[in-house]
């Protein structure tokens, strides 16, 4: 279980936030010039503090605010030897990382699709960033990761692979890990209520889904219907594919609710249900595919996408482990650098209030 502190640790690493100049009359609680002079302030350095404190639940001590100042310092540092070296980050650079996101949060999701730009930015918000604050810590991380490559391309490059014995002895000491929760795939007609604001409303949506779920019953085709009926954009032209749900998916289940989280694994392939209430609609759904439960061998393919093996996995883990490793290690090297030949001066009296 991760610690309160160890949260805080956490949410620092993750901090990635510019300043520009403030009012005079804000006291400074450092100054940074590697190019030019940049003022970190005590009303700003206040705001991030109480930022991480409301996301953590914990009150960040005078020891973690000194880290905090370091973070910010080296992004300071950063930004200012990047301009320096003429190495910006395009809006299309920032749009294909979007897109990745979206990419790699579906997968994780197991939607069998991308996220859509809602889906994204709820999820976002759910997780208590905004938007704004997400595209400004992504314009900053691909900042550093560009100005790390042209430092140090060869030195990431010339990471190995995990050796077999790597990789077989991260498979035995985590071998309960690898397994394959019960999945069921399904695809869905949506009645979506969650910007009905009184119960006439919603009476109207049951009862639009429980038409819907008559013409079903009376002869009509599944993927008709949800072409015609379901406020689901993203699969009301696939079928209405719902994607994977997996039996752990702690995180759907909260969404969705339980009833509604439990009631596909309860049915058959090809069985369709009547109308179903989640936490943010109604449903008709048809189940398309069941997996059970089962451990996972070495060699075996990751279900449900079975794009790769266990093996193949855990060589990618190690992998990026590795790499993870050395560029923390570069960063702190670069960021030694830049200190050395930057002016900055800490007022530590101002990290506290």
């Amino acid at each position: 279980m991760v610690t309160k502190r160890n949260a805080i640790l956490a949410a620092l690493a993750l901090t990635l936030g510019g300043f520009a100049f403030a009012d005079v009359i804000d006291k400074p609680v450092a100054t940074v010039k590697l190019t030019r002079v940049e003022a970190i302030t005590a009303k700003q350095f206040r705001q991030k503090v109480e930022m991480l404190e409301e996301r953590s639940r914990a009150t960040l001590s005078l020891e973690d605010r000194k880290k905090l100042l370091d973070l910010l310092i080296g992004e300071i540092l950063i930004k200012q030897a990047a301009a320096q070296e003429n190495i910006t980050v395009t809006q299309a650079e920032l749009t294909a990382r979007m897109e990745q996101a979206k990419k790699s949060g579906g997968l994780q999701l197991n939607l069998n699709r991308d996220l859509t730009d809602a889906e994204f930015k709820s999820l976002l918000q759910q997780s208590g960033v905004s938007w704004e604050e997400y595209s400004d810590q992504l314009q900053k991380a691909l900042l550093q990761q560009k100005y790390v490559m042209q430092k140090k391309r060869a030195v990431l490059e010339a990471v190995g692979q995990p050796t077999d014995a790597e990789i077989l002895d991260f498979y035995e000491t985590n071998k309960q890990a690898f397994v394959a929760p019960d999945m069921v795939r399904f695809k869905h007609i949506f009645i979506d209520t969650r910007n009905l604001a009184d119960k006439q409303e919603k009476d109207k949506a049951l009862q639009r889904a429980e038409e819907i779920s008559r013409e079903l019953k009376n002869g009509a085709a599944f993927d008709e219907l949800v072409v015609k009926y379901s406020d689901d954009k993203a699969s009301r032209y696939k079928g209405g594919d719902f994607g994977y749900l997996r039996r752990d998916d702690q995180a759907r289940r909260q969404l969705l609710g339980k009833d509604f989280f439990e009631a596909p694994f309860k049915m058959k392939v090809n069985e369709s249900s009547g109308v179903l209430q989640s936490s943010i609609g109604y449903h008709v759904i048809r189940i398309t595919e069941k997996i059970p439960f089962r451990l996972l061998a070495l060699e075996d393919p990751i279900p449900p996408q079975n794009a790769g093996t266990v093996r193949q996995e855990i060589s990618v883990q190690l992998t990026l482990k590795k790499q993870a490793d050395v560029y923390q290690q570069i960063m702190q090297d670069l960021l030694a650098e830049l200190k050395k030949k930057a002016e900055i001066k800490k007022f530590e009296d101002n990290l506290t209030w």
